[in-house]
């Protein structure tokens, strides 16, 4: 890393085999210098110039007489990370190598110093010199003998170039550090968002789990009831069915006794008797009509548990993503199939439906949302009441009204009603996540669920879902 020292670098190293031509430099670069004789006849023949020489920089100079001398400097100048901001570098210095090559050399140490040929021969055409260095926008020609002001000027501009491009460097290093740095700390905080946003989704798969399992749970009594009930009357039938079984199997056995090839008259008699009182003790006429009652009651009981069962599947799969073709209005009747224990009982149910087309959507989610819905529309009635279910269709979709005669929302709770753990029930009736869970599930689905409320009157939930939908599976 460069020390601050190179922020303001003045170290120039002139490459000449003239001692006297170092001393000049320092005389006009070092030192200001009250004008004499002796410094007006050294400016006569260095610089062909009568003006008062003046220094307006303090320069740090460092004196080379060969070129593999100003090598071995720029080399340890590099090593101690010092670096010289210019060269003055003369062509000719016999013995040693000419100042092109000396150039050539010092580039390939340190590319960033900045030279001035100085010459006073045509030793090197530009395009040799071009075509040995290359062209460079840190290479430049003064011409022997020096202009004073010339010098000053090459010496403080190429200074402050050299300068000015180790601060754009330097800038540039730095704020490729920083954008590295801010880069790192931007991954690091996508990747804990990331592990936040795998987290939520876990957390949100729980919530609808927990707020099924409530819904299920204040069902569970009312359809173990719904299931016991059928399975009862089938239980019953069967040892009905038993019991005709044993008898019809005694008149058969009696029956397949009688071979009248084999029996007299008076044999035959007897067992005709003998099957005709028990035919009448077992009232066989009335045992064969009421096995096909009790095989048709049996059936309707196996069917009603199926039903319930099957529409139980619908909200089996919360944490699926399949989104299939849907029947609403089927899924809402299996939804009161589900709910139906917790309604019959004090709700009267008046189905508004009219015929609507399939949509492609996620049914074990809407059937929640249903299932919320009616399970708050039943508690919202106290003693009786209704619910009523709505289905149509507009140009853009199709929409799902229900609602109850029950209790209505108070204003003050409007703005609330989507939010999630607010409940108006007393503590223990209700998560107050069934109607957050259901918006979040509407909104997946592009629709919008709203609703109107009239305190003491009732509240009616409306539900709008598109024909073409994309679902936004979170």
């Amino acid at each position: 890393m460069m020390q601050e020292s190179t922020l303001n670098n003045k170290r120039i190293l002139i490459v000449d085999d003239t001692p006297s031509i170092h001393e000049d430099f320092k005389k006009v670069l070092q030192t200001k210098q009250e004008k004499n004789d002796a410094l007006e006849a050294i400016e006569t023949k260095l610089f062909e110039s009568q003006e008062e020489t003046q220094a307006q920089i303090n320069f740090e100079l460092t004196s080379a007489f060969q070129g593999q001398e100003a090598i071995n400097l720029v080399t340890q100048a590099q090593q101690n990370s010092l670096p010289f901001a210019m060269a003055f570098v003369d062509v000719r210095m016999p013995p040693g190598m000419d100042g092109i090559k000396t150039i050539k050399a010092l580039w390939e140490i340190d590319p960033n110093i900045e030279v001035v040929i100085c010459t006073a021969y045509s030793d090197y055409s530009w395009d040799d010199t071009i075509a040995t260095l290359g062209q460079s926008d840190q290479l430049l020609i003064l011409k022997k003998p020096f202009d004073v002001v010339e010098v000053m000027q090459l010496a403080s501009s190429l200074v402050t170039k050299w300068n000015l491009a180790r601060q754009a460097k330097l800038n540039k290093a730095e704020l490729e550090r920083l954008v590295k740095k801010r880069t790192d700390q931007l991954s690091k905080q996508t990747q804990r968002l990331s592990v936040s946003l795998k987290e939520l989704k876990q957390t949100k798969v729980k919530l609808y789990q927990a707020d099924k399992l409530a819904s299920v749970g204040q069902l569970a009594a009312g359809l173990a009831h719904e299931i016991n009930n059928p399975i009862g009357y089938v239980s019953c039938n069967l040892n009905s069915l038993q019991e005709y079984m044993e008898d019809i199997k005694k008149f058969l056995e009696l029956q397949m006794h009688l071979d009248l090839s084999t029996l007299n008259a008076d044999q035959i008699a007897s067992y005709k008797k003998q099957l005709s009182q028990l035919q009448e003790t077992i009232d066989l006429e009335f045992i064969l009509d009421d096995i096909s009652s009790l095989m048709k009651d049996s059936i309707e009981g196996v069917e009603r548990v199926s039903r319930i069962v099957c529409d139980l599947t619908e909200f089996s799969h919360v944490n699926s993503t399949d989104q299939v073709s849907v029947n609403i209005n089927e899924l809402l009747e299996k939804t009161l199939s589900v709910a139906w224990n917790q309604l019959k009982n004090k709700v009267t149910v008046i189905r508004k439906l009219t015929e609507i087309p399939n949509i492609i959507a996620n049914g074990g989610q809407l059937g929640q949302v249903f299932l919320n819905l009616i399970i708050n529309a039943s508690q919202a009635i106290d003693t009786q009441g209704s619910i009523t279910l709505k289905t149509g269709q507009d140009e853009s979709g199709i929409w799902i009204e229900i609602a109850d005669t029950g209790k209505g929302i108070a204003k003050e709770d409007y703005d609330k009603v989507f939010d999630p753990f607010f409940t108006t029930k007393p503590v223990g009736e209700g998560t107050g996540l069934g109607l957050h869970i259901a918006h979040n599930i509407i909104t997946q689905h592009q629709g919008t669920l709203d609703f109107t409320s009239t305190l003491g009157k009732g509240t009616c939930f409306r539900m709008e879902l598109p024909f073409n939908q994309q679902q936004q599976v979170a």
